[in-house]
């Protein structure tokens, strides 16, 4: 079974600098999910100027497809998601099996 590899791209609103703080360590706390095989959680700080605005990134690496859709369903990461609100502008999605 492949592995899910859950890509999501944030425009994070940089003048609600308490949200994004909340929103990004609510993020992080989503590691110990189980099926979470990884994750990294971030401000862009790539010099290739080709973020479009996107200011934080999330990828996640699932064992399974099934692992990923118990999380994004997990009260956990509606809650986060719940902090993202106010201060996202954008977000894109993307998942690849690897």
């Amino acid at each position: 079974m492949p592995q899910i590899v859950h890509t999501v791209l944030f425009d994070l609103d940089p003048e609600q600098t308490a949200a994004v703080t909340a929103a990004v360590e609510a993020l992080r706390g989503l590691r110990s999910l189980p099926g979470v095989t990884s994750m990294s959680v971030g401000s862009n700080v790539s010099p290739e100027r080709l973020a479009q605005g996107y200011t934080h990134a999330l990828v996640a690496v699932f064992a399974s497809a099934t692992d990923r859709d118990h999380y994004l369903t997990a009260p956990e990461h509606l809650a986060a998601v719940d902090l993202l609100q106010p201060c996202m502008r954008r977000v894109a999605v993307v998942d690849i099996e690897d």
